[in-house]
């Protein structure tokens, strides 16, 4: 005999709001499985129960076993699939025994109440979920939508939120705070950031749901995704420390990044690249390594400045520090302080295949160094000289001024690449 899986979602109400056909199935199951809460919506339930307290694997792996020979109903918050753990059972089932029925059978979800209490339309909402996830790239997913709905948990609770959102200058948001939906308890406050970054964690209750509305907020501060110079904090008098925007431009383009690309720029300067990258990869992380503790604050202001929370300075001279790192899929080196060697050997080792490196040369020794090296390792790649000229006023006319030529060494990560 083969059992099946009735997965019920079920509200912070309990029974009142399930179906006929939810609650026919609880009382004809032989075993009923849910968080001790849930469970407690069925004291007349007089069958064998399991109680869902910590270690999901383990409480999966009990459902589907008992699956194998019975009939059992799983109780889960609202739409089991939407966050919930609805996914993961039904690949385990996949995995373990496909013969087993699953059936599911949904309430609402938490954001469809939240939006209904809100008056927002829940289909321009844009889902986040902090659950057991780092709030490290929070502010940067903010800026692709208006409407958003965070599903929180005891660490990144609402305050802890609110805090971080100021502290990236993200202020201009409706915040709807909505705890206990459909329950007895429930609670339904609007903050501004200010109020809610203010407001003791004491005063909030651990199920709920934060929904923003963007409220004139500039996206990435009123920065574009590429900017000249100008809208950079800069070293001086080091001139600047900074890729040059039109090169900047074509580098970032040249490192074909996606939304969750993971990227390294190694020597960072002021972090213009790693900046601009970071808003590309804006579901991903960039990594900027740089050295010299001059560079540290301005990387650090001009992170806040243009919102681009999922950045990480790494203060490190490579190739140090390099292995603590993910994997790259693209690779930017504008210094490397004499280990260009041991920097292109690690990051090839490392980068995706199919991967960008890019190496930026501005004295010719560094030119012939780089040809050598590719020539030597047998990369595929490309070199491109970049000689740029921009107006400047000279008494009532413009003239050009011209940049220094920079040379771009376009290396691409093939499958023998080591």
């Amino acid at each position: 005999m083969t059992g099946s899986i009735t997965l019920i979602g079920i509200g912070d109400d309990g029974c009142v709001s399930l179906t006929s056909r939810a609650i026919n199935a609880v009382a004809q199951t032989e075993l009923l499985a849910g968080a001790t809460r849930h469970l407690e919506f069925f004291p007349q339930f007089c069958g064998e129960k399991l109680s869902f307290v910590s270690g999901l694997n383990g409480y999966l792996t009990q459902i589907v076993e008992a699956a194998k020979d019975k009939d059992i109903c799983v109780l889960a918050s609202g739409d089991p699939l939407f966050f919930g753990i609805g996914k993961r059972l039904l690949a385990m089932v996949a995995a373990v025994d496909a013969a087993i029925n699953v059936e599911v059978i949904t309430s609402p979800s938490s954001v469809q109440l939240a939006c209904a209490k809100a008056l927002i339309p829940s289909d321009n909402v844009k889902v986040i979920s902090l659950h057991g996830r780092a709030i490290t790239g929070m502010v940067a997913r903010m800026q692709q939508g208006d409407h958003f709905a965070l599903l929180t948990d005891n660490d990144h609770n609402p305050v802890a939120i609110a805090r971080h959102l100021l502290s990236y200058d993200e202020t201009l948001w409706r915040l709807v705070l909505c705890e206990h939906l459909g329950g007895s308890k429930e609670r339904i406050r609007e903050f501004t950031v200010q109020e809610l970054a203010a407001t003791s964690t004491d005063d909030i209750e651990s199920l709920n749901v934060l929904l923003l509305q963007r409220q004139g907020q500039a996206y990435w501060g009123g920065l574009a995704t590429h900017c000249p110079d100008s809208a950079y904090q800069v070293l001086t008098p080091l001139n600047g420390l900074i890729t040059k925007a039109i090169t900047r431009a074509l580098v970032v383009a040249r490192l074909g990044l996606t939304p969750c690309s993971v990227v390294w720029d190694i020597g960072s300067g002021s972090g213009s690249i790693a900046i601009e990258a970071a808003k590309q990869a804006w579901n991903g992380h960039v990594y900027a390594l740089e050295c010299n503790p001059q560079c540290f604050d301005v990387i650090g202001q001009n992170q806040k400045r243009h919102r681009v929370d999922n950045l990480t300075l790494v203060k490190s001279k490579a190739p140090l520090g390099l292995d603590e790192l993910p994997a790259p899929d693209a690779v930017f080196v504008g210094g490397s302080r004499g280990q260009i060697d041991a920097i292109v050997e690690h990051a090839m080792s490392r980068l995706s295949i199919g991967g960008k490196l890019i190496l930026s040369a501005i004295t010719l020794d560094s030119v012939s160094e780089f040809f050598q090296l590719c020539k030597s390792k047998q990369y595929q790649y490309e070199v491109m000289m970049l000689q740029s000229s921009v107006s400047q006023p000279l008494a009532h006319y413009q003239r050009y001024q011209a940049e220094n030529p920079i040379h771009l060494f376009v290396i691409t990560k093939e499958g023998n690449n080591t």
